[in-house]
């Protein structure tokens, strides 16, 4: 006989874990799926972000990996730092974050299946049909729901039962290593989420360096495919050792390397994706929820787990389908300021030169402090800054004026009027 849940949730990431957390809270039957066995496996994501999630998400200190007080860009000759007088953020464990969403989902009286992967849908009446293969034994189990959530991320594995159907994805991977320095050499970094930019530590898209637990620090770089490869190009494992090797002057013996991992994002421009069909939801990367610019993914597909789920709820308790207001109330909410963020990805890790990179990131640091830098990366605001690079420019202008129009100049204007 086929065990019948109310939802089930095919994929443990923070989109996934949250959607069941949220629903699980409502007193409805949940099975959440991970195809891992344990979320320690698969633990990629360089999880920097402000302090906010921690509150909006009730987060638990025992998720978070360090925090941060400060702001470092290296571009190829230049640095810049943008201090903070106190806690601006944290970098989570990512591992820890998923396991804790998957423990308060089951003390909600979610179930939990790991190391389950999914192979396919089929509707029977009202019902949708979930296989899934245990990794371990090789077994097909089935089980039944009223409804499927997708947080397989950017697989899309439930949504799309063929790859044709999915909208055109840009492509984006990264790889991260994690390792182990002496204490000196983490000092330095602790306090500070720190990233690179320019073709001598990053192609086409930034390279990082975050702190964690006590002397572990993320290595790791991420490119987006959009332009042509050149010969002269590297793989992201070349990018990130030479920030090993060249930037933190490290020798083989000099680190413990603890792990290396890495991930593919897919992400639809413009926010074309999906979003519902045939009882089947999409949340988190499924619905290209990562902010293009600052790389954050964990938030986004948080919030979107969260708005998921009310509808959900909804449909659950009325049996009526609004899922077109899920599409349209995140879209009304992200679209415009993503599609900003997307803009500013292609130019400054596609388009720009070092020279240009170098040249609007000594403009922004004279401009900017660390909250209107924050506000940009990482929250979508981008009006602050704005206002700066306006301001700038009018002072700009204004002193050419003064320039052109000082003492002897006048003077000069006047003669020539005289002849």
């Amino acid at each position: 006989m086929v065990k019948e849940y109310d939802v089930i949730v095919v994929g443990g990431g923070p989109a996934g874990g949250q959607c069941a957390r949220n629903l699980s809270k409502k007193g409805h039957k949940v099975l959440l799926v991970e195809k891992f066995k344990s979320f320690e496996e698969n633990n990629f994501s360089s999880a920097g972000m402000t302090l906010a999630p921690m509150t909006e998400f009730n987060l638990p200190e025992s998720v978070v990996g360090s925090y941060w007080d400060n702001l470092g860009i290296q571009c190829t000759k230049g640095l810049y730092t943008w201090k903070g007088n106190k806690t601006k953020g944290v970098v989570l464990d990512f591992g820890r974050l998923r396991q804790f969403l998957a423990d308060d989902s089951v003390k909600n009286g979610a179930d939990v299946l790991m190391g389950h992967k999914y192979l396919k849908k089929e509707y029977k009446g009202d019902k949708v049909i979930t296989h899934f293969l245990n990794i371990t034994t090789k077994e097909n189990v089935t089980y039944q729901s009223k409804i499927v959530v997708d947080g397989t991320g950017p697989v899309r594995k439930v949504m799309y039962d063929d790859r044709n159907d999915e909208p055109e994805l840009v492509v984006a991977t990264g790889i991260e290593y994690l390792i182990k320095v002496k204490k000196e050499v983490y000092d330095k970094y602790k306090d500070t989420l720190f990233f690179f930019l320019g073709y001598k530590w990053a192609q086409n898209g930034y390279s990082w360096i975050f702190a964690m637990e006590e002397n572990i620090l993320k290595v790791g770089s991420g490119k987006l495919y959009i332009n042509e490869e050149t010969k002269e190009a590297k793989s992201m494992k070349q990018i990130t050792e030479i920030v090993i090797d060249d930037y933190l002057k490290l020798g083989k013996d000099d680190y413990e390397l603890i792990d290396i991992h890495g991930g593919t994002l897919r992400y639809s421009t413009s926010i074309k994706d999906t979003f519902y069909k045939d009882k089947v939801v999409a949340i988190g990367d499924a619905i290209s929820t990562v902010n293009p610019l600052g790389g954050e993914g964990i938030r986004y597909a948080m919030k979107s787990a969260d708005l998921a789920a009310k509808h959900v709820d909804s449909y659950l308790k009325t049996g009526k389908e609004n899922f077109g207001q899920y599409r349209k109330k995140w879209r009304a909410k992200h679209l415009f300021s993503w599609q900003l963020c997307e803009l500013a990805a292609r130019r400054v890790y596609t388009k720009y030169t070092d020279a240009q990179i170098e040249e609007r990131m000594q403009a922004y640091h004279k401009i900017t402090d660390i909250d209107v830098v924050i506000n940009t990366l990482f929250e979508f605001k981008f009006s602050k800054i704005y206002k700066r690079v306006a301001l700038l420019y009018y002072n700009l202008i204004g002193d050419k004026i003064k320039n052109v129009m000082n003492p002897s100049s006048k003077e000069k204007y006047k003669k020539s009027k005289k002849r």
